[in-house]
């Protein structure tokens, strides 16, 4: 059961935390200050769940050393995520209290505590800038391009051969249910296996790749991507072991890739197995979008680019979808008519890193010169690997602005946020 954090009095380290959620809620109602959809999107990327701690002592003090305990826990979860995990472990990380100022906010999913023990589990979203600098300040480059979620279709195959996508029978579903994140760089979604998703897709359709199919499921949970992931089950060798084979297949936006992997062990063992199963898989898709999204903070670039524009609504679609763009650090609005934004921009790493980011948000960016480029919608980025467009998610519908305003047209408010830049 989640609790949400002002459960009790803020008392130690709980109202050092406590204030900062206070300013940023403060922040977040001001109209002039509010981070906005990059904010949204980047506390995906540095969000941490369920991290666990186990701490016994006074129990006046419990609570403060277990989240002290989780927060440097959420932290170096977060660091693994997005760099370069020999680089991670090699850091020193900052005092408690640094890493106190850094939490954004955080949620007590789970606790039990008696007078010398607490057990508890906790979310905790770091605030971007702090994280980003102090990885720029020790030369590692880091990635922050969340990706839009991926279906995840677990299918196990017995000792037997028999495969299943659907049940009680599937044992790879709980742990899927338990460890797939659904913030993070990859979200990962898996589906409810009602009678609707089973009369949509077999295992043997699944393994077998009928893309309709499968895209079909895709659109029913809003995914842009699929996966699917085997886990086959050999027979005990003759020497009491078992070993399991790993099979996933990603159907991606530009293309389709394949992980193989290995794990064994005692077969009395079979549900940690399995879970070792299911790490190895995430921590592979993870690492590929990682991989692939490396910025260096101390690199970036700054560019002119045309947005042309049919409507008003286009242009407040374009802004919002900019917001979502995290590697995007300043944006200056040079003109704006009714056909034309001509935009000042400044991002973090190289062009290719940065038209991936804007693909995840359904823009293109076509160059027309090195420093000159052109900013579309293109909502066919969606369909890479074979998969139509996923189903839109709702949004809050906004307020249409009387016929007569060309207020609009003013080049005086930012278009997303300033943010400041990574110190070089």
């Amino acid at each position: 059961m989640a609790f949400p954090v002002f459960l009790r009095p803020c008392r130690g380290v709980f109202r050092r935390l406590c204030r900062g959620l206070l300013i940023a809620a403060i922040l977040a109602v001001s109209p002039t200050l509010s981070p906005g959809a990059a904010w949204a999107q980047a506390g995906g990327v540095y969000t941490a769940t369920g991290i666990d701690v186990d701490v016994t002592g006074d129990i006046a003090t419990l609570r403060d050393q277990a989240l002290l305990q989780g927060q440097r826990l959420g932290l170096q979860k977060v660091l693994a995520q997005i760099a370069p995990a020999e680089q991670v472990q090699s850091l020193t990380l900052p005092s408690d209290d640094v890493i106190s100022s850094w939490v954004q906010d955080f949620q007590i999913e789970q606790e039990k505590a008696s007078a010398t023990h607490y057990i508890g589990r906790f979310t905790f979203r770091f605030m971007a800038d702090p994280v980003q600098q102090f990885l720029a300040g020790n030369n590692v480059a880091f990635a922050q391009a969340q990706t839009k979620r991926v279906l995840v279709l677990p299918v196990y195959t017995d000792e037997m051969g028999n495969s299943t996508l659907w049940g009680a029978a599937n044992l790879l579903s709980l742990p899927w249910g338990a460890k797939a994140p659904s913030v993070s760089l990859v979200p990962l979604v898996l589906p409810s296996g009602d009678v609707s998703d089973s009369t949509t897709l077999s295992a043997t359709q699944a393994l077998a790749g009928d893309t309709q199919r499968l895209a079909a499921l895709a659109q029913r949970y809003g995914a842009a991507e699929v996966m699917v992931t085997e886990v086959k089950a050999a027979p005990v060798g003759p020497d009491g072991m078992q070993s399991f084979a790993i099979a996933a297949t990603r159907y991606g936006r530009s293309a389709t890739t394949q992980f193989n992997d290995t794990v064994s062990g005692d077969p009395a063992t079979k549900e940690a197995l399995l879970g070792q199963a299911v790490d190895h898989t995430i921590n592979w898709v993870q690492g590929q979008v990682r991989d692939a999204n490396m910025v260096d903070a101390t690199q970036q670039t700054t560019m002119m680019v045309d947005v042309p524009l049919s409507s008003l609504k286009q242009w407040v679609d374009i802004k919002k979808q900019l917001g979502g763009v995290p590697s995007l650090k300043s944006v200056r609005l040079v003109t704006l008519t009714k056909a034309m934004a001509v935009l000042d921009i400044t991002f973090l790493g190289d062009v290719p890193q940065f038209q991936r980011q804007l693909a995840q948000q359904d823009l293109a960016l076509d160059l027309q010169a090195p420093n000159k480029g052109l900013l579309r919608q293109d909502t066919s980025l969606n369909s890479g690997g074979g998969l139509p467009a996923p189903a839109p998610m709702p949004e809050p519908a906004t307020p249409p602005l009387a016929p007569s305003d060309d207020s609009y047209l003013a080049p005086s408010e930012p278009v997303v946020p300033a943010q400041p830049a990574v110190p070089q």
